[in-house]
């Protein structure tokens, strides 16, 4: 993907006027792939074990970087999402961001196993639902074999 096709990031509107400001002033600083880089984080957010990495290392304890993730609910807005190959990332997003016990709890390993499980489950149901098991109304091998044994 060339930089040059690539849409131009925009802060939240919600922003107050001088937090925006603010806020627009640190972004001019960052680099020019910086959407980039950003939706590589934010898909770095479907990852359980990231997100525990995130929790043991504090980093979900720290407010600035709370604002960050609030600031990167932009990528939930169709003409950002539909870059994004890890929808799972926006829902962990909403849970840092919403979710207080959803942080304190990813420290636990067997919380973050928990998450994986489901998120597994998920993906299993949803390929399942997309892209089914077989064309309904069709017979299966040992189906055909127990019909020719009948006649």
């Amino acid at each position: 993907m060339s930089s040059t096709s690539l849409p131009k990031v925009s802060p939240p509107a919600a922003a107050a006027p001088e937090a925006a400001n603010q806020l627009l002033q640190q972004l001019s600083n960052l680099p020019n792939n910086r959407f980039e880089l950003e939706l590589e984080f934010l898909q770095s957010l479907a990852s359980p074990q990231y997100l525990h990495h995130l929790a043991t290392n504090d980093y979900l304890r720290d407010e600035s970087f709370l604002q960050f993730l609030e600031y990167l609910k932009y990528w939930k807005r169709p003409e950002y999402a539909k870059y994004i190959t890890y929808p799972h990332s926006l829902y962990f997003l909403d849970l840092l961001c919403e979710n207080e016990t959803f942080r304190n709890e990813l420290v636990n390993v067997g919380f973050r196993d928990f998450v994986h499980q489901q998120q597994f489950r998920n993906w299993q149901y949803r390929s399942k639902i997309l892209y089914g098991t077989g064309i309904q109304g069709t017979k299966s091998d040992g189906d055909a074999e127990n019909e020719a044994e009948k006649s």
